[in-house]
């Protein structure tokens, strides 16, 4: 799959939820260890090193790489991978149904991570308030009389 060729990242899934592409880049970051790619937008791509990568994004990948890769039927996609088989959630996850609401692995380097509106602003860098959604939840709670 050509990278540069991502235009359908992030996608909507399920009620509320987005996936993204993220790719680990063979390009050795360091000491930092390697580059992810996540596309996060149009022609949008943020790139982090495994050091600065979200800890709700360190936790999917654990849980998405803890699954052996014969389970995720990767080896379909080992000559030819384009962008709308990774969305084809599906055939990704027989295996694993749990998964739905994480995420699932498409090659040794390409990956789909189901994430919420928030996670998502927070990936893009977009600082949320959790006060002003406190404060809308609790006035949507209350009765007046």
């Amino acid at each position: 799959m050509r990278t540069e060729k991502i235009l359908h990242s992030p996608r909507p899934f399920l009620e509320n939820y987005k996936v993204i592409l993220e790719t680990k880049n063979p390009v050795n970051y360091g000491i930092n260890g390697l580059a992810y790619n996540f596309y996060v937008g149009d022609n949008t791509k943020r790139i982090l090193s495994s050091h600065s990568l979200p800890k709700f994004i360190q936790l999917k990948l654990a849980m998405i790489n803890s699954i052996p890769k014969e389970d995720w039927n990767i080896e379909q996609y080992e000559n030819y991978l384009l962008e709308v088989d990774c969305y084809a959630h599906r055939k990704n996850f027989t295996k694993n149904p749990e998964f739905k609401n994480i995420g699932w692995c498409m090659s040794d380097s390409i990956y789909v991570i189901v994430m919420s509106e928030d996670e998502l602003s927070e990936l893009k860098g977009i600082s949320i308030d959790p006060r002003k959604e406190s404060q809308r939840e609790s006035q949507t709670h209350t009765q007046r009389t």
